[in-house]
């Protein structure tokens, strides 16, 4: 046999094996390809008559791209626009003649007015409701109705006005002499436009001055009287039957004075004070201050125990004076029984006397 080649072999072997264990299949030879294919191909290499075997494994990727885009939106500028003012809704009073005045309902708007329903409310036992006009120039149709101290004013229009100014006249009359002023209170239950979308409104009430009931010099009867009971308490206004006060002015402070919201009594006295009511309307009032019932009961009472005490005051008997009376009458009484006791003695015919007589005679004879 030939030693050298099988030698030779062995060596060769040897070394196909090494190369073999040692290869770096981690890092596998690539190419790429126009379509984005990867192609691995590993190849082991043997020395001296072994065959060479090459080994290529083809794999490929499908590679998949998302691609995300940022949507910006940009809106366009609007500059701010200053919204229309509220309107204003009010009633317009005039001056008090011959107990007569008018209240004027006025409406004044930047937009078309389709239709209103407003309210007055009055004090039906002060004022009286006469007739109400319309104002031609406002357009569309009004109704009103007056009822238990309220009077009602619808309006409507179609085509929608843009009118501003005095939509009705509402005359009134002076029921009560006594009035000095009063309040009419306006309300507006609705107001639309042409679309009829409401329009946002702002009421003002008015007020009646009645100049007539206030002259210069008040007479006691334009004043209401009031009586109160003299207390070191002060007293509420409520009290009185004076409620909704804003201000009070005494014309006597050292019979009456108002402080902290209540009335405070410092003696018994008249005085008149003049009422502000929250509302704007005066009132004038005669304070009379009496004297507490409960003190008057019990200076009444008083006054009986001691007229009482007064006639009873004879009756009573004191020890020291009455002492000599009474030793007078038993010394009459003693010197009637010793009076009576000699008569009995002394009386001719008593047996008793009898026998000291006969005592005598006996006493002559032995003589």
């Amino acid at each position: 046999m030939n030693l050298k080649k099988v030698t030779v072999g062995i060596i060769a072997s040897a070394l196909a094996m090494s190369a073999t264990c040692f290869a770096n299949y981690e890092t596998p030879a690539t190419a790429d390809t126009e379509y984005g294919e990867q192609t691995t191909t590993a190849q082991t290499s043997a020395q001296q008559g072994y065959e060479t075997t090459t080994t290529t494994a083809a794999q490929t990727w499908e590679t998949t791209t998302t691609t995300t885009w940022a949507t910006t939106t940009t809106e366009p500028y609007v500059p701010d626009t200053p919204t229309s003012s509220p309107t204003t809704v009010k009633l317009v009073v005039s001056e008090v003649k011959d107990k007569q005045f008018t209240a004027k309902i006025n409406i004044d708007s930047d937009r078309i007015i389709s239709n209103a329903s407003i309210s007055v409310g009055y004090d039906d036992s002060l004022i009286e409701f006469v007739k109400c006009e319309t104002n031609d120039e406002a357009g569309g149709m009004a109704v009103d109705n007056a009822f238990a101290g309220k009077f009602v004013y619808n309006y409507v229009n179609a085509e929608g006005t843009d009118f501003d100014g005095d939509y009705a006249t509402i005359y009134f009359k002076v029921a009560d002499e006594h009035l000095t002023s009063t309040v009419l209170y306006i309300t507006v239950t609705s107001l639309d436009d042409n679309n009829l979308n409401a329009i946002s409104n702002q009421a003002e009430n008015g007020i009646v001055k009645y100049q007539d009931s206030v002259p210069a010099d008040i007479d006691k009867e334009n004043y209401r009287e009031i009586n109160i009971d003299y207390s070191e308490e002060p007293i509420r206004p409520e009290d009185m039957g004076l409620s909704e006060i804003s201000d009070v002015t005494v014309e006597n402070g050292e019979v009456l004075i108002f402080e902290d919201g209540k009335f405070r009594t410092l003696r018994v006295g008249q005085t008149k004070i003049e009422v502000t009511y929250e509302d704007g309307s005066v009132g004038h009032f005669l304070i009379t201050v009496d004297e507490p019932q409960q003190e008057l009961a019990e200076s009444s009472s008083e006054e009986k125990s001691d007229s009482s005490s007064k006639a009873a005051k004879p009756a009573k008997t004191d020890k020291n004076s009455s002492m000599p009376i009474v030793i007078a009458v038993l010394c009459v009484i003693c010197a009637g029984v010793i009076i009576t006791e000699y008569f009995m003695i002394t009386k001719p015919g008593n047996g008793k006397r009898s026998e000291p007589d006969e005592e005598e005679n006996s006493d002559e004879e032995e003589d």
